[in-house]
Formats: C-alpha cells, structure tokens, sequence
C-alpha cells in the first residue's frame, strides 16, 4: 500500500479494489488472456473453489502489457443513483482472495496506465485535451496524497468506485488519454512542497466549497471556495433570499450554460452517468412520497413531514445541518442530519444531486404540507476540481495549468519522476 506522506521517486504500483468484500460476491467470472478462457470462481465458507482445488488465495499474472482480464459484474456507481454492473477489463495482475466468506478482488496495476483509464472513466474521451491532462493530474496528485485512506483496513490503495474515483479498466482509454498521461507523466499538484489532496466532483454549481464544511478535517489552503468564473466575489447564500436569487439566476460560471450545452453533456461525461441536468436542477415530492423515502433512509416511523430547515449552509450554499420535522404517534418528532452526504441520501430514493437547494413547501389552507419541491444547483460535493467546469474552460482554450490554478489557489505543478 501507499503510505501517507511520501514523495515517490519513481512510478508506483497501486493496488486497487474492483470486487469488495461489501459487495457480498459469492461466485465470480473472470476472462483470462490465455485463449480468452472464462473461469469461475467460488466462495464457499472460507475457501475459494477454483477449478475443482481449494485455495485461500489466486493470483492470476498479466505476462506481458498487451495482456488483459475481464472481470465480470463489476459494481459501479455503489449507493449512487447511476448504479449498474458492467464488465471491466483490466490489465497488469489479479489477486483473489476471501474476506469473512465473500470474494476479494484486487487489481495490481502500474499507476500510469491506471490514470490513462481513470481520466476517461471519470469524463468522457471526447473531452479535450486539457481537459483530461487536468484531470490526470488531479487523480496522480490524489492518490499518492493518501490522505482519506478509505480502504486502509482492507489493505488496498483505493477501490474502483466513485468512493474514490472511477476506474473502469483499460476499455475506455483513448489515444487521447494515453496523450494526456504521457504528457502529464509523473506531474503532480503541490502546496507547500507537499502533494496535493486533490479532491473533485462533477459540477460546483457555480461556486465550490470549502473542504471543512463536507468532511471532518482541517481547512486546506488550496481546498477554499471560488466562484467558477471570471469574477472573484461570491455573493452570501447563508442569506435565503440570496441563495433564491443565485439559483435562479447565477452569474457567468465556466460549469453553466454560457460555456457548456446540457444537451451535449453527454458525450463529455463519463459512461455510467445518466443523462441530466445538474447545473440546475428540480424535483418534487408529494407528502407520502418523501414521507416513505425519509422513513426508509432515516429509520424513523413518520406519519407526515412537517418541515425541512437548515440550519447551517457552506459557502456555496450546500446544506451541512438539516432539521426534519415530523409527526411520529401522534407526536412532533425532530431528527437531526450532519453532512451533506447524509442529507444528499436522506431525501431521495435514491441520491439527491446536491445538498445546495432552497425549500418550497406547497402547503393547504390548513397549513399541512401537500408537496415539497427542491430547487437545487451542482453535483456532488463540490470541493476541488468542478469537472463540468473545467470541460467548459477546455472548451473556452485554457490550458491544463490554467484550469488547476484556478479550482486549486496557491499550488504549483511538480514533476516528480519521469
């Protein structure tokens, strides 16, 4: 595994996760190079059953770098709305093993041929140039960072998902990809002489945030909010009507519409992401309906929903506390949410975009709530890079430099090996 803290000298190989233990995998179908012969595999209490034989453990080997596997029903998207299986080739080499009686599958893999597959897993391959060499870039600077260590415990670098960032193995990389890691090989993004913690999302909305107000960690100077345009002055969305004002009508923002045509998102974007529109966005719930999802996701017993308030918003609007209010036998009943994750997942079936949205509460003359409707702005987390706004920079001719120099203030570009 990597360690925090270090510089390498030299490129790295990364262990990756492509079948978790919490995927509760019994069975597995991998293609392997030779004569592209499909093998299964299976877990049986504490041993895999491969090919007849009992073992703990299966190292399959890539022997030369024009070799791949193709490991089959590979999860991606866990949690989030987009979530799908699909077949991911993979090259270098494959170690399975068995955790508490699921299989675990682990990808050895240098890391710039990783990178050439992440850029184009996250954005799409027809995004340009500078584009994916930003990208890259951040992804380098943010896995030797290791600063989350997410995985630690289970002894692997980063799994495949968007818990960490997509890697969906060598079938979506390009000519362009391979460019844009060669380009960028062993550059990374450094502040203070310290790699970078290199954090991004699909879309800021307009305004990014500060990384304090989405995790529980110290402020990084690189990591503050900015407003994703030309202008350097970020209007006040703790204020409501304010915050009203931004979502209907927000300023020039490279992610927006000026810069980037929803209605051709989606070639820009990655494989697995659906369709949408995320800059700004809209969904309504009648009263049973976001009863039912605030029950199944909060583990509470509520007859009605009374309220939703904020209690605290981030710079860019996003809400990190969120009060609901309910009514529970017969009781008010109040439940608290901390995160933008928690509040992100609490009030949708299945992943709201974004926890940056003002509250509309169509209530009757009784004053009991019929519909609630969210109006909301971005997607994800919106620390670091802002994706969709660094492809609308790409699209405008700023080059790679330009783009991470503006999502991350301060830091400087650092070859560290060739």
């Amino acid at each position: 595994m990597l360690k925090r803290g270090d510089k390498p000298s030299q490129e790295p190989t990364l262990s990756i996760g492509m079948i978790l233990p919490t995927d509760l995998r019994k069975r597995l179908i991998v293609t392997i190079p030779k004569g592209r012969e499909e093998i299964k595999i299976e877990a049986i209490s504490e041993t895999l059953i491969y090919k007849n034989s009992k073992k703990k453990e299966i190292i399959l080997r890539g022997s030369n770098i024009d070799d791949f596997f193709i490991i089959h029903s590979v999860p991606a998207g866990r949690g989030f709305h987009w979530e799908k299986t699909i077949d991911v080739k993979v090259a270098g080499d494959l170690q399975i093993k068995i955790s508490n009686g699921y299989i675990f599958v682990i990808n050895q893999i240098r890391l710039e041929q990783y990178l050439a597959s992440v850029a184009t897993s996250e954005m799409g391959s027809a995004c340009p140039p500078a584009l994916l060499e930003a990208q890259t870039i951040v992804a380098r600077s943010w896995i030797i960072a290791a600063a989350e260590q997410k995985h630690s415990k289970i002894g692997i670098d980063a799994c495949n998902d968007d818990c960490c960032q997509r890697y969906q193995g060598i079938t979506n990389i390009t000519t362009k990809s391979k460019q844009a890691s060669k380009k960028t090989f062993g550059h990374f993004l450094v502040y203070d002489d310290q790699i970078c913690d290199t954090r991004y999302s699909k879309s800021c909305g307009g305004i990014s945030e500060n990384n304090e107000n989405v995790w529980n960690e110290s402020p990084k100077p690189y990591l503050r909010a900015i407003l994703d345009g030309s202008s350097k002055t970020i209007p006040d969305l703790n204020d409501n009507q304010k915050l009203q004002a931004w979502i209907k009508n927000p300023s020039n923002c490279y992610c927006g519409y000026n810069y980037v045509d929803e209605k051709s998102l989606k070639k820009y974007i990655g494989k697995v992401d659906k369709k949408g529109t995320y800059f700004r966005w809209l969904v309504r719930f009648t009263q049973p309906e976001i009863t039912k999802i605030v029950n199944q996701k909060c583990n509470t017993s509520f007859e009605a929903i009374l309220s939703l308030k904020p209690l605290k918003r981030g710079v860019s609007g996003r809400i990190t506390k969120l009060e609901i209010s309910g009514i529970e036998n017969k009781k008010s009943r109040n439940v608290q949410l901390n995160s933008e994750y928690e509040i992100r997942n609490a009030l949708h079936s299945e992943f709201l975009y974004s926890s940056a949205f003002i509250i509309i509460l169509d209530s009757d003359n009784d004053q009991i709530i019929k519909s609630i409707t969210l109006k909301g702005a971005g997607w994800g987390h919106g620390v670091g890079l802002c994706q969709i706004g660094a492809l609308g920079m790409a699209l405008s001719n700023k080059t790679s430099a330009e783009i991470l120099f503006h999502y991350f203030p301060s830091t400087k570009i650092k070859k560290m090996y060739d």
